[in-house]
């Protein structure tokens, strides 16, 4: 797995009662009218986040701090994330709350997720129960879906972008963050964008693609829940021999790890892994699909 960049959740709920009073920042005057600023709790190669209160509710977020000098040739991707997010409003979806440009600095007060992210959930777990993973997958697809009705496709769906909300020690909801990629459908897509092991097929054939990819890349990860490995790599990490298994489709359920899984968990991976799009499900299909009421009863 790549290294895992930015992260706008925090695990420890009492640090929104430690915020720091000497935070060495300076931020607009409007913002600090409204926030009180503390500790960083994620960064990344062109921007830092901060714990932030709101000072009339008292709620926590994430204050995402991005620096336009570390920006340069990245501008569209940002002002493309914001312009996106601005028009999201989903419980399965990270949330912008307020936002403020300056001219050295984008400040973006981000819903706070008090949790890890599922790459840290399946590192501890290594894998789930059919309940757990229904849960987890309906949320996604309920996500999935909503933006599918907007035609926007996120292009990066996969573990580290999927934020756990903890409800004690078991997971309550997920969240879709990190909208970097994502954009609007208007006719097919041709940019090779992605992470190697989530990757669509029809994105390295250069075919075309549109929104079933991010269908395809939550078929990856429901098989990753349910085993704790993914259908589709490569022995000695060679990713021109994944993106050949990707481009195949090829993929088996060994007994050793898929003997007490469901045909029904099995029968739904198979749509969401379908190479041809047109024959693959759609968020919706998968909604609707029966393992995921009989999982969730």
């Amino acid at each position: 797995m790549p290294k895992k960049e930015l992260k706008t959740y925090i695990s420890d709920e009492n640090l929104l009662t430690k915020l720091s009073k000497d935070v060495n920042i300076t931020l607009p005057p409007s913002l600090l009218q409204k926030y009180s600023v503390g500790r960083m709790i994620g960064d990344g190669n062109f921007a830092v986040v901060r714990l932030c209160v709101d000072k009339t509710t008292n709620v926590g977020h994430a204050l995402k701090i991005i620096d336009k000098s570390k920006c340069k040739g990245k501008e569209d991707m940002v002002e493309n994330e914001v312009r996106i997010l601005r028009r999201l409003n989903h419980p399965n979806v990270m949330r912008l709350v307020d936002e403020q440009d300056t001219k050295p600095m984008l400040y973006l007060v981000c819903e706070l997720v008090k949790g890890g992210d599922l790459f840290d959930a399946i590192t501890v777990a290594q894998k789930f129960s059919e309940e757990q993973a229904a849960l987890m997958i309906t949320h996604l697809t309920s996500a999935l879906a909503y933006l599918h009705n907007l035609n926007i496709v996120h292009r990066d769906v996969k573990p580290e972008n999927l934020l756990v909300d903890m409800k004690g020690s078991k997971i309550k909801a997920l969240k879709l963050g990190d909208f970097g990629l994502a954009c609007e459908v208007t006719g097919p897509l041709y940019t090779v964008c992605g992470t190697p092991t989530y990757v669509a097929p029809e994105i390295l054939a250069e075919s075309g693609y549109g929104l079933k990819i991010d269908v395809w890349a939550a078929g990856v990860i429901l098989y990753i829940l349910l085993c704790g490995y993914p259908p589709f790599a490569s022995q000695d990490n060679d990713q021109e021999k994944l993106f050949d298994c990707i481009l195949s489709g090829q993929y088996d359920f060994p007994d050793e790890y898929w003997q007490d899984v469901s045909m029904y968990a099995k029968e739904l991976i198979q749509n969401m892994l379908q190479l041809a799009p047109e024959l693959r499900f759609s968020a919706e299909d998968v909604l609707d699909h029966p393992w995921l009421h009989v999982a969730n009863c």
